[in-house]
């Protein structure tokens, strides 16, 4: 337990540190050791809720470079998606989009999930990634893409105005592995390309160009 209160003792929230940095250090930690990531997972699911979002964080940070050092950890992380502390939420939802493609089986098992935060959680950061997490999984393979486009395209027709150049970008991996899609993909390109906001005629233009 003494190396577990090492490793724990030394996030933000335990040394007064107002920055990332000392979960950005404990991060790399973690990538040089990948056995402390168990004691992060541990503290991921502490009634702490400053302790809980660190550890998230942390494992934020390992996915975006090794996400197959994160992967182990899927079911913890699928487990903090639902806490209710919002911070906590978001970060292990980044977490888990980082860490889709290597466990697309594990994610696909609760996709149900993963849509109860893009169309329900209040919190903007949260359905973000939500939205991140489909897009990576829908790039997987054809069938992923069929199941993912329909959540997608809901998305655009249900969701506000400042998700639109996400879910569009998130259909870009769908134009690459399913040709038998391309042409609805592009439809929705098309649909948006002249939109009032730059940052989804943007997104239209990649995803035009993605699905030609």
């Amino acid at each position: 337990m003494e190396e577990r209160g090492t490793v724990v003792s030394m996030l933000s929230s335990q040394t007064g540190d107002s920055t990332q940095q000392s979960n950005e250090h404990v991060a790399l930690l973690c990538i040089e050791n990948p056995t402390l990531l168990r004691q992060i997972a541990e503290g991921l699911l502490q009634s702490d809720v400053k302790l809980a979002g660190d550890c998230a964080e942390v494992f934020t940070k390992v996915a975006e470079t090794h996400p197959q050092l994160a992967a182990p950890y899927a079911e913890q992380l699928l487990v903090s998606i639902h806490h209710k502390h919002t911070r906590v939420r978001w970060e292990s939802m980044h977490a888990v989009a980082l860490i889709s493609s290597s466990i697309p089986n594990r994610i696909f098992a609760v996709l149900d999930e993963i849509q109860e935060r893009l169309f329900s959680d209040q919190s903007t950061i949260v359905k973000d990634y939500s939205i991140l997490c489909l897009g990576k999984l829908a790039s997987c393979g054809e069938a992923e893409a069929k199941v993912i486009l329909p959540i997608l395209k809901k998305g655009l027709l249900q969701l506000e105005e400042k998700f639109l150049s996400k879910l569009l970008t998130a259909m870009i991996g769908i134009a690459k592995v399913s040709p038998s899609l391309a042409a609805e993909v592009l439809a929705n390109g098309y649909d948006y390309e002249t939109h009032s906001k730059s940052s989804v005629q943007k997104a239209a233009k990649k995803l035009i160009k993605a699905a030609k």
